[in-house]
């Protein structure tokens, strides 16, 4: 869940790795398709009598999916090894369900994407009298976005075909019966395509590894959009250039508005 005053840290490891799983859920979501009720309604009642509607009978779980056919198929999208990494934490496709409804609403899914964090910290420097954002903490995420731009969009439609079962009925155990999937996908993919990207040095404020973006607009964004800058210009371009491609090839119906979660 969000802090109530998101910080840059200087020791962070858990904020960087939205884009690489959110590319992976938009990889395997396509339309979804309300399950027909197959048993007939119930008789209605009495013309004098009123009272709440019969319960909706419950969906048919989705048939499970073999780790190991996962792991094959998601390995078809792409070569680079940094991605393959990615594929054997376990639990794929309810981490999917999961990261994208947090994307979607502007929270960062620290929790479930640990696995990916950098190895060196976050670093700043001195820059005419000002405190910067270091090109050293931009290039620790050169190979993660390098991942991402190697994935073969059109094959993630593909794949999809597969797995949308599971990806469904794990969204929808979330607690969301009904909702599209589709529609949480592409307002999360649409967080990440419009965060802004920082032309020139970034200042921030503070001491003792924690700081906060000195332009207060910056500060102002939501936790997605902080962590899309702190990859750094060539990065964060990389990643969202990703993004339309496979918007375009899963063909996404509308989002519907972004907006930045309240401070809780």
């Amino acid at each position: 869940m969000p802090e109530p005053r998101p910080v840059l840290r200087r020791p962070s490891r858990a904020v960087w790795f939205i884009p690489p799983i959110l590319v992976l859920v938009a990889a395997v979501v396509l339309y979804l398709r309300c399950r027909p009720q197959t048993s007939l309604p119930p008789p209605a009642p009495p013309p004098a009598q009123t009272g709440a509607p019969s319960p909706a009978a419950p969906e048919a779980p989705a048939p499970a999916v073999a780790p190991e056919r996962i792991g094959d198929l998601l390995a078809s999208l792409s070569p680079d090894k940094t991605f393959r990494s990615w594929l054997g934490q376990g639990d794929v496709v309810r981490r999917w369900a999961i990261v994208t409804d947090n994307l979607a609403e502007g929270v960062s899914p620290r929790k479930q994407l640990g696995f990916l964090a950098p190895t060196a910290p976050f670093t700043v420097t001195d820059r005419g009298g000002q405190t910067v954002i270091a090109e050293e903490s931009y290039r620790r995420y050169d190979g993660f976005a390098n991942a991402i731009a190697s994935i073969d969009a059109q094959a993630v439609a593909k794949v999809y075909r597969e797995l949308r079962p599971a990806v469904e009925s794990a969204y929808r155990a979330l607690g969301y019966p009904g909702a599209s999937l589709d529609r949480v996908t592409a307002r999360a993919l649409r967080r990440l395509e419009l965060a802004p990207v920082a032309n020139g040095d970034v200042v921030v404020h503070g001491d003792r590894g924690q700081f906060e973006f000195g332009d207060p607009k910056l500060e102002q964004l939501g936790e997605v959009e902080k962590h899309m800058l702190r990859l750094g210009p060539r990065n964060e371009r990389l990643v969202q250039a990703k993004v339309r491609e496979i918007e375009r090839a899963l063909e996404l119906p509308p989002p519907g508005e972004v907006t930045r979660p309240k401070s809780r």
